[in-house]
């Protein structure tokens, strides 16, 4: 079993082949730091998740560059699931609550509130010009 030690000792002992004063920086958020925090970077073929603050990167930057008049696709797809919170009327949160729980116990293969929300959500946004 491995020894358990504080954050500060941990810190205090060097590791061979890491900075020190880049995990102490990094531990300590010291932002007078000279030595900006930078995370070494991972290559790899796989596709990574983009993270919310990717995505709020990259919506600042698209809204302050003039949008192309051609038709074509967005680039930037995300990779799988982004959350979306909203706020249904009680009556609607139970009525989706139970139709996920009745598709469940009959074995149907959407039954999930997610897949039932995307299920009835894309074909509106297609009529409306929003999904190709």
């Amino acid at each position: 079993m491995a020894e358990r030690r504080s954050l500060a000792a941990a810190v205090s002992t060097p590791v061979p082949g890491v900075d020190h004063e880049l995990v102490r920086s990094f531990v300590t958020q010291n932002q007078h730091s000279e030595r900006p925090i930078v995370a070494p970077a991972r290559i790899s073929d796989e596709p990574r998740p983009v993270v919310r603050d990717e995505i709020a990167r990259i919506d600042s930057v698209e809204s302050r560059t003039p949008k192309a008049k051609s038709k074509k696709a967005n680039r930037f797809q995300p990779v799988g699931l982004i959350p979306v919170t909203i706020r249904l009327r009680p009556d609607i949160a139970g009525a989706l609550k139970r139709a996920s729980l009745e598709r469940e116990l009959e074995g149907e293969e959407v039954f999930t509130q997610q897949d039932i929300v995307e299920q009835a959500l894309e074909p509106w946004l297609k009529r409306e010009g929003m999904l190709p």
